[in-house]
């Protein structure tokens, strides 16, 4: 059978203790830093979570902004594609006003030369015109008769 031996109890008795002591001392502390550790890895956790959100929300953001000027490029390449057009008709219109003021000056400077060269003829037509009449009159006629000569010739043309 079994003895009772006070060894054994106060054995026993130390070993609870011990228990106890390490569980107050050791085990609390280790399990306390331990729960801080995990609290602080969760923490960790949850901000590199909601960084990754955060980042996540942003590249959504930048996405749509470059989404939105994809669109303003095109409207200011159609914008400027209808400024140059506006432009180019301006120019085009400036230089076909030009060219007709040109062909207008051009048409009435030739008129003017053939008005001149018509009044040329005219008088270069009265001069031989008095030529032959002083031949055939055989004398020269005065300033005055030349004069009226002259310009009776030259009303005679121009009716005609």
């Amino acid at each position: 059978m079994l003895k009772f031996d006070w060894n054994m109890l106060w054995t026993l008795i130390n070993l609870i203790i011990f228990f106890v002591l390490m569980k107050v001392f050791l085990f609390k502390p280790i399990k306390k830093t331990l729960d801080k550790r995990k609290e602080l890895i969760d923490n960790q956790f949850k901000e590199a979570d909601d960084a990754k959100a955060e980042a996540e929300n942003l590249k959504t953001q930048y996405e749509q902004q470059l989404d939105g000027v994809e669109d303003e490029r095109a409207q200011i390449i159609a914008k400027a594609r209808e400024d140059a057009k506006a432009e180019y008709d301006k120019t085009i219109d400036r230089a076909r006003d030009d060219a007709q003021k040109i062909k207008d000056e051009a048409a009435k400077a030739a008129k003017l030369q053939t008005e001149k060269a018509k009044r040329a003829v005219k008088e270069e037509i009265a001069q031989v015109a008095i030529q032959a009449a002083e031949k055939v009159v055989g004398r020269e006629v005065s300033a005055q008769t030349d004069s009226d000569i002259f310009d009776e010739f030259l009303n005679e043309s121009s009716d005609k």
